[in-house]
């Protein structure tokens, strides 16, 4: 399982800082609540593009609980579980694909974008209204698809989106 959180820097900072992040210290299990601290359980490696060209190797936090034996991933809100590229530069691709209809990664990675949007948009869009968003969102795929990118722009960044997105349906915006 892995649990989203925000770390405040950037993806490069992060990537600077390595093992010697600012990791939290989290007080309750997520799948058994148990309310004991979390115990930290090593790291693992991953590789994160921040463009189609730069890739950083990132040093993931684990933590284990000691009542139900799960081990968990501290995964940093600029990042999507699964995925390879950072957040800002998917959100960059969906952008300049709808709008501009320029290609910033492979055609066919961005197909597998698109689709995974596409899927989701229901879901993004029921949690603006549930976050009290009024504003008519147009029906038309393609003007819908931009109104909600645009949506996620306006949040402070793209990392709070996420990170409130995966708090509040439990799952990434871009999940299958």
């Amino acid at each position: 399982m892995q649990l989203v959180y925000n770390f405040g820097i950037s993806l490069e900072d992060y990537a600077a800082r390595g093992k010697k992040n600012e990791f939290p210290v989290i007080e309750s299990c997520p799948i058994c609540m148990a309310r004991q601290a979390l115990k930290r359980h090593g790291f693992y490696w991953r590789n994160a593009g921040s463009d189609s060209e730069k890739w950083l190797q990132l040093p993931i936090c684990r933590f284990w609980c000691r009542s139900c034996r799960h081990t968990f991933s501290l995964l940093p809100s600029f990042l999507l579980p699964y995925y390879q590229y950072s957040l800002k530069f998917i959100l960059d691709c969906l952008i300049y694909f709808f709008s501009k209809a320029r290609l910033l990664i492979y055609y066919q990675l961005l197909q597998f974008y698109r689709r995974r949007w596409a899927k989701n948009m229901n879901c993004i869009q029921a949690f603006f209204r549930e976050q009290g968003y009024q504003e008519i969102i147009p029906p038309e795929f393609k003007q819908r698809a931009i109104k909600l990118l645009e949506m996620i722009a306006a949040f402070p960044n793209a990392e709070t989106f996420s990170q409130r997105f995966h708090n509040h349906f439990r799952r990434n915006f871009m999940a299958n």
